[in-house]
């Protein structure tokens, strides 16, 4: 029987050797690099690779305080107190809610009644409103503010 020599490989036309098992691509084809992939798949790999690193620089460097500004606070001297005042003519009633001694249904209250009669003139209309005395008025006093609006001439003719 002739037996080609030991070297030799014999294929059949489905590229697998006559034994029976497939082999995959020898190493040398021009279109697959390495890892059975091929140029462009390498190509888009190192390019993703390659920003997936950058964006990770990035990010480390913003963890390190990069890019970042310090910020002064500025405190509120020893002993000065902060009053918290409101304009009487233009707060709303969850404003009004913040001043001691005011609930929702007074806040309301001073509310409807500017709508309907009118902005306040000085502190002490605010006794017009029902529920509302002169002891209330003088706790509020020092967080109130009452600044007319000036109708102008035009306004006032139409």
């Amino acid at each position: 029987m002739n037996r080609p020599p030991a070297d030799t490989v014999l294929a059949d036309s489905t590229g697998s050797d006559m034994d029976g098992v497939p082999h995959a691509e020898s190493p040398t084809s021009p279109d697959t690099v390495s890892w059975g992939l091929s140029h462009g798949d390498c190509w888009f790999l190192l390019v993703c690779g390659t920003v997936l690193c950058v964006l990770m620089g990035v990010h480390v460097w913003r963890l390190a305080s990069g890019g970042r500004e310090t910020i002064e606070v500025r405190h509120q001297p020893e002993g000065g107190n902060y009053v918290f005042q409101l304009d009487m003519n233009s707060a709303t009633w969850v404003e009004w809610m913040q001043l001691d001694g005011v609930g929702e249904v007074t806040a309301r209250r001073i509310v409807d009644d500017r709508e309907s009669n009118g902005p306040f003139e000085s502190i002490d209309d605010l006794d017009r409103v029902k529920g509302i005395g002169p002891a209330t008025v003088e706790k509020l006093r020092p967080h109130l503010r009452c600044e007319v609006l000036a109708v102008s001439s035009d306004d006032a003719s139409q």
